[in-house]
């Protein structure tokens, strides 16, 4: 739930202030729908004529009776006056409607809004736990929270009430400023006072909380049957009752002195009305006997400070209840308006990277160090390496040694905190975010499919976008076609269960396969591999391997795996550990001295061996063999 007092509280830490909040909130209605933009903006004219012809009405008619018109006259200006009123009053009712009505969806293009942002914000901020507790209030805020539906009547109202304010104010001040200022006296102290019984309120609301978790409590136990035992058991009844019954006379009390303080506020209101009703009659009357006014004077004018006490009390109000509305905007706009690290304007341009897309790229690490927000050590130190173009990588490490975050460096979603990316002796902060990642193509380890056909998971296209050639040719690499051409609907395939009860699910196997098919759709020049063979058997397993160097052709691939035996076919293998790449070299010279690479190899086949023999004497007993284990190594926890 979203903790709202938090929002309230914590004002002096809000970037955007109320007017640029009813901006916001009226360029939001604008994009959201025109029609409505224009019925927050005119419904104040509307609503400010029909008050001041009602204010005009009783000062009318008495000019009127006292020049003593006929009565057909009177009727018709009576009607003609009324007939306009009512319209007046019926196009505010009608647009406030409209306003009202699309308030409440309007909370779907701050959810479009939100969905959009944060499927295309840069990725190291959905790790970010700042961003997150934004990013978390913002989304309840469009989904579900009241103050930006609330903004779309409460702006326009607010518009109404000021219009009104200066409308009759000027009328007021043309006779007397002294009208004015007593009419906003009154009306301010007693806003004033309605706050301080507010800031009551709250305060000792607060009290509320013990006495109400008590009588919770006592409740929940009430109905528990667990509870229920010993309550019956040890004659508990009387005892409970007796705590709950003292936990009500408390909430009793704390709500007897708020009303107190509220009853204080009416009081006081009463009397201060009364004493300013008197003295702008009185102030009124005086000018009626001096003849300084008419009598259908005096009776406008007492109109008008009627009138303009509304309307002034009213946009006080509405300012005052703008918290949880203003608060509301503001976390989304805050949400919205993150700025990317990324370089989202022009990169290196379409023709230099045609020509990158051409060959194998080279990638290199110039003394590149990384340390997360949250921490005070660096997850990796002074990384130097240079992959070059075409060369076949494998990445090994211990749980822990930074691969993960060295291959997020490499996709481009965390940026170096020290030294430099260079891609093809570019900086890659150089490249667009799109140029980049179109030049990166990766199986992640949990890699998501959509709830879309096969095909379309499989490229990112629609159907008809579909290079049908390529497809062909990287189901063949991946070893997916057989599985792909069983299927009845071929590419048509539904996927997700979830989502389509009638969708196809594929095993770990399978699925592995699909998601290496898509990696090799995009035909990106640098490829990465992040534990490909995690859910294949070892048939699947060795078929990927004689299928690898084929499908790398004219690509640069980093290959990440737990399983050392798995990475003799890359050209060449670097060894991560706390941070730092101790060893490089192929498996054959890495194997060859006494080296860290050797020493964990050496530990991983004597682990595979027992396993295999724990499984040979598990068929041979004909038990059931676990082999939740069997994939797993000194590279897993």
């Amino acid at each position: 739930m979203l903790y709202m007092g938090h929002i309230f509280e914590d004002r002096k830490r809000r970037k955007y202030g109320l007017f640029s909040n009813f901006i916001y909130s009226m360029k939001s209605a604008k994009e959201w729908d025109r029609k409505l933009f224009w019925a927050q903006l005119l419904m104040v004219v509307p609503n400010v004529a029909a008050s001041l012809l009602g204010t005009y009405l009783p000062s009318r008619l008495v000019s009127d009776l006292t020049a003593q018109v006929g009565m057909a006259r009177l009727m018709m200006e009576l009607v003609v006056i009324c007939v306009v009123m009512w319209l007046g009053n019926a196009a505010f009712e009608v647009m406030l409607e409209y306003c009202e009505l699309e308030g409440s969806f309007i909370c779907n293009h701050y959810a479009k809004k939100f969905v959009r942002k944060i499927m295309d914000v840069d990725y190291d901020y959905l790790e970010d736990e700042a961003f997150q507790k934004v990013s978390g209030n913002a989304w309840r805020v469009a989904r579900f929270g009241q103050g930006v539906s609330n903004a779309v009547v409460a702006f326009p109202q607010f518009l109404s009430f000021l219009a009104g304010v200066v409308v009759y104010g000027i009328l007021l001040v043309q006779r007397s400023i002294l009208l004015l200022l007593i009419t906003m006296f009154s009306v301010s102290v007693s806003l004033w006072l309605l706050s301080i019984a507010r800031k009551k309120h709250a305060q000792y609301h607060e009290k509320l909380a013990l006495s109400a978790k008590k009588a919770g409590y006592i409740t929940a136990q009430a109905t528990d049957s667990a509870a229920g035992k010993d309550i019956r058991i040890y004659h508990l009844t009387d005892w409970f009752l007796e705590k709950y019954d003292g936990a009500l006379q408390e909430i009793g009390r704390v709500y007897g002195i708020i009303h107190d303080w509220y009853t204080f506020r009416n009081l006081s209101h009463a009397l201060l009305q009364l004493l300013v009703d008197g003295a702008a009659f009185g102030l009124l009357a005086r000018m009626l006997a001096g003849g300084e006014i008419t009598a259908a004077e005096f009776v406008f004018y007492i109109g008008l400070v009627s009138g303009f006490s509304l309307y002034f009390e009213e946009m006080l109000r509405q300012v005052m209840s703008f918290n949880n509305t203003s608060a509301s905007v503001s976390y989304l706009r805050e949400f919205l308006e993150v700025e990317d690290r990324w370089n989202r304007g022009e990169g290196v341009g379409a023709g230099q990277m045609e020509q990158i897309r051409k060959a194998p790229v080279k990638l290199e690490f110039r003394n590149v160090s990384f340390t997360y927000p949250s921490s005070e050590r660096p997850t990796l130190k002074n990384i130097n390496v240079v992959i070059r173009p075409g060369e076949k990588i494998a990445l090994i490490g211990l749980n822990g040694a930074g691969k993960t975050t060295l291959v997020k460096l490499m996709c481009g979603f965390y940026h170096p905190t020290e030294g430099e990316i260079l891609l093809n002796d570019i900086p890659v902060e150089r490249f667009s975010r799109d140029e980049y990642y179109s030049l990166v193509s990766v199986l992640f380890q949990d890699s998501t499919m959509m709830a879309l056909s096969l095909d379309e998971n499989l490229t990112g296209q629609k159907p008809e976008e579909i290079d049908r050639e390529r497809l062909e040719r990287v189901l063949k690499l991946s070893n997916f076609e057989s599985v792909y051409e069983k299927l009845a609907e071929k590419g048509r395939t539904p996927l997700v269960r979830e989502i389509n009860k009638t969708a196809t699910d594929f095993s770990g196997g399978e699925k592995q396969r699909m998601l290496f098919a898509r990696t090799l759709y995009q035909d990106a020049p640098l490829v990465i591999l992040d534990e490909p063979t995690a859910a294949l058997d070892p048939i699947a397993e060795n078929e990927l391997y004689l299928n690898y160097g084929k499908s790398m052709e004219g690509k640069t691939g980093i290959y990440i795996s737990h399983r050392l035996s798995s990475t003799r076919f890359c050209d060449r293998i670097l060894l991560l550990e706390h941070g730092e790449i101790i060893e490089e070299g192929t498996h054959e010279s890495l194997l060859a001295g006494r080296t860290r690479y050797a020493e964990l190899f050496e530990i991983q086949s004597q682990y595979y061996k027992e396993e295999s023999e724990r499984k040979r004497r598990s068929e041979l007993m004909d038990d059931a063999y676990e082999v939740k284990a069997e994939r797993r190594g000194v590279f897993d926890e």
